[in-house]
């Protein structure tokens, strides 16, 4: 199944950002993220920019190489994202297992000892949280980007 976004562009220049027109303008952007998050996983993604000023070839090359190029360095963040979350489980997943063996082999108090023990299981759950569905989030969020960055983009210019 097939979802547009429809975007309205009065001038050529209203889709670069105002401080680098190499960039996609940041409401722009929004709104395509926006307009994105109904649309289930499974559907093909259709960007139809309506526009009352005809846009040359190289205008059209010129803005979807600025959307795909914005969408990529949001699909390169958002996997970085994951990198450090990952390190972070991992790191708290050690910690967890660090103070377990310690409550284990610490008979100086019995209370330190149930300390060591909660904290370690805390950090253990918490790496076993991130594992599991904080890395779901990320991985739909990088499946809408590729989406938007395959999406096929048609101009309708009213002449």
């Amino acid at each position: 199944m097939k979802n547009t976004i429809t975007i309205h562009i009065e001038d050529k220049d209203d889709y670069t950002s105002p401080y680098n027109n190499h960039k996609l303008n940041a409401e722009l952007l929004s709104y395509i993220l926006d307009e994105s998050k109904g649309i289930p996983l499974n559907h093909t993604i259709e960007i139809k920019v309506n526009s009352p000023h005809p846009f040359s070839k190289p205008e059209k090359n010129d803005f979807i190489e600025i959307l795909r190029s914005n969408l990529g360095e949001d699909i390169k963040e958002n996997y970085l994202e994951m990198k450090f979350t990952y390190i972070r489980a991992v790191f708290l997943f050690l910690i967890g297992t660090i103070f377990i063996l310690l409550s284990s082999f610490t008979s100086i108090h019995e209370l330190i000892s149930e300390i060591a023990l909660i904290v370690g299981w805390v950090g253990i759950w918490e790496a076993c949280y991130i594992f599991l569905f904080d890395s779901i989030h990320n991985r739909i969020k990088i499946k809408k980007f590729k989406k938007l960055v395959n999406a096929k983009v048609i101009f309708n210019e009213n002449k």
